[in-house]
């Protein structure tokens, strides 16, 4: 019996003292997703583990990488993921050009899920939904739906998937070779209709390529005979808009300030209609006048 109470009463004193230690220092949750700066801290912290990384490279000005981190990453379930399953480094790609052009970053945000070596495993570039977000990481550490499973299936499948192409070719894209991405285009374009969805899209793809290669007489014929093509529909005012921005990088401010105005009359209900006013009113602001010599 003294024994009994003896036990009772120590468990008694232990309980006070973890309630009394738990008032005193509280533990605080994680209100958002815990981080490295660097890939270097990343890869040290995750050594010994089995732990994969994600490398969220984005820029002050990207709408979406601010929503990725304001509504998917303070998500408990994000917070839980990126505490116990992968790490996280967040790495501004205008301030660390080096590793931004190492891993041939095309656009924002893009998160790259590496191995502990930093080798990539694939990547997502955009926005999901926190469920969607997570779900397509933990695929990519099965091998579901990274570029190796997707070519696999198009090699096994017994006909020509279209829309398995596209995310092959668009693979590619992201990650900078350029040269497989238009090959799995075509191959989009060589399947299908002239005038269907996936045609179109793949048609815009590769007018965006000669944009980027810097051939703008030929990006801007080819956008124009894909909105000659399509006559009407996203397809075709989305490539009416990249004529306006291919005018626009070509240094031809006229022509992309009448682009964007024509646009704006004959799809007065666009959603893409702010962006053509907010072009126009860049291309056309007068340039800000230059401050005094306050010496002379």
């Amino acid at each position: 019996m003294p024994r009994i109470l003896l036990t009772t009463a120590l468990a008694i004193a232990v309980l006070a003292l973890v309630m009394s230690c738990s008032e005193d220092e509280p533990t605080e949750a994680l209100t958002e997703a815990p981080y490295f700066e660097s890939l270097d801290a990343a890869q040290a912290a995750v050594a010994g583990t089995d732990k994969e990384i994600v490398i969220k490279f984005y820029t002050d000005w990207c709408k979406w990488c601010t929503t990725l981190d304001t509504v998917v990453l303070v998500d408990s379930a994000a917070i839980e993921f990126f505490q116990d399953e992968m790490a996280l480094v967040k790495i501004n790609a205008e301030e660390d050009t080096v590793m931004a052009e190492r891993y041939s970053v095309r656009g924002f945000p893009t998160l790259v899920m590496v191995d502990q070596e930093g080798i990539e495993i694939d990547r997502l570039v955009g926005y999901l939904p926190t469920g969607e977000f997570l779900q397509t990481f933990r695929d990519y550490r099965e091998g579901i739906g990274t570029l190796d499973d997707l070519l696999h299936r198009a090699d096994t499948a017994a006909t020509p998937d279209r829309e398995l192409y596209m995310e092959i070719a668009d693979k590619y894209k992201y990650r900078g070779e350029g040269k497989e991405a238009l090959n799995w285009f075509q191959k989009v374009i060589d399947e299908g209709e002239p005038l269907d969805s996936l045609t179109g899209e793949a048609r815009l793809a590769l007018a965006d390529a000669l944009r980027s290669a810097e051939q703008y007489d030929q990006s801007v014929k080819a956008f124009e005979d894909i909105a000659r093509d399509f006559k009407s529909g996203s397809i075709a005012e989305d490539a009416e808009i990249w004529v306006g921005v291919v005018h626009r990088q070509k240094g031809d401010t006229a022509k992309a300030v009448a682009c964007f105005q024509a646009f704006i009359e004959k799809y007065p209900e666009s959603e893409a209609v702010e962006y053509c006013e907010g072009q126009i009113k860049k291309l056309t602001a007068a340039p800000e006048p230059e401050e005094a010599d306050s010496g002379h």
